[in-house]
């Protein structure tokens, strides 16, 4: 529950729909939560201890919202690009 809290309260900034949000909050709980698992197994096979931290789930948060904000401007500027070419289009004909 704390880990949806706080996808929740740093996600719903980035201007999203809802169900969108919730299915983005849903995948960042279930990567942390398998996350953790993985380390318990590494840690029980391996004997090799990866410690997986509040920090490490706001990395995760963080990283989302850089990428979504990165392809966000990508998808702008291919749209802009498009409309040009169809106004140049259009123009000429």
């Amino acid at each position: 529950d704390a880990l949806n809290a706080v996808a929740r309260k740093f996600l719903s900034k980035i201007g999203m729909g809802r169900e969108t949000l919730e299915g983005v909050v849903t995948v960042c709980v279930e990567m942390q939560d398998g996350a953790y698992k993985l380390t318990t197994r590494l840690q029980k096979e391996l004997r090799r201890f990866y410690y997986v931290t509040p920090t490490s789930y706001l990395e995760l948060i963080n990283c989302f919202q850089t990428l979504l904000d990165k392809k966000r401007k990508e998808v702008s500027e291919s749209k802009s690009r498009y409309d040009v070419g169809l106004d140049k289009i259009n123009s000429t004909a």
